[in-house]
């Protein structure tokens, strides 16, 4: 029997990276899985894998969007149990002074807005049901600042914070909120800013202690222990899987 055997997560940015590769692992461990993205052939492609997968396209950037993702999750799965946001941008800018209103406008609607709606969505649906566990994907740049990535660093650290509030207000009725952080990981979204990632790649392993840098695969088992009772008694807490950078 699978971790996740029976119940139902939605999964965010399930198109690419860490959350393709979580909803894949979601299904693997027996979930019901409503997958989000904004590549409906990448969807398409994902939910004709093994495991009970249905996708539903969506842009997280739009008021609504989480509500409709919520809605289609219960639709197609009669409730929902868990949920893990992965979708997000990053964008690196040299200098803050040159950071436009809708720059930073945009980064925080689409990794902390977004963060509020679907937990609000999602909050309302399992409130009834006195259970659920929601996973909010942070970043180790919440926790260390590097150069050129405020904006980022903003947005994340919005995203920590919120869970920490939400644990508190909603564990009375049985509902557990967490961030997973992860450090550099090999995806997409690393070469958005950083065309030259694999030129960079070993000087950035030099400086994690476990010498190598983080794969999407990596995010799997710590999500799917946030998501199962394996943390039934586990909330409000930043789970950073990083290769200990962050320790030092």
């Amino acid at each position: 029997m699978g971790r996740l055997e029976h119940r139902v997560v939605l999964v965010t940015g399930a198109t690419s990276g860490i959350g393709r590769a979580i909803a894949r692992r979601c299904a693997a461990e027996g979930a019901g899985v409503l997958a989000t993205g904004r590549d409906e052939a990448r969807l398409a492609e994902l939910c004709r894998e093994p495991g009970s997968m249905t996708g539903y396209p969506a842009d997280l950037s739009i008021p609504g969007a989480a509500d409709e993702c919520v809605a289609a999750a219960v639709s197609a799965y009669g409730h929902l149990d868990g949920m893990l946001h992965a979708a997000g941008i990053v964008r690196r800018k040299e200098d803050i002074r040159y950071t436009t209103d809708e720059e930073w406008a945009r980064m925080i609607g689409v990794n902390l807005d977004a963060s509020f709606r679907l937990a609000r969505a999602c909050l309302r649906v399992m409130e009834p049901r006195r259970s659920g566990s929601i996973v909010l994907v942070g970043s180790q740049l919440a926790e260390v600042a590097a150069p050129g990535y405020a904006s980022y660093c903003a947005s994340k650290g919005g995203v920590e914070a919120l869970v920490r509030a939400l644990a508190v207000d909603f564990g009375p009725m049985g509902i557990r909120v967490n961030s997973l952080t992860p450090g550099v990981v090999a995806t997409p979204l690393a070469y958005v800013d950083r065309p030259d990632f694999d030129d960079l790649a070993d000087s950035i392993a030099a400086r994690i202690p476990l010498r190598r840098i983080g794969q999407a695969d990596d995010m799997t088992g710590p999500a799917v222990f946030l998501l199962s009772d394996e943390s039934s008694w586990m909330t409000g807490q930043n789970l950073v899987v990083d290769g200990g950078y962050t320790i030092q």
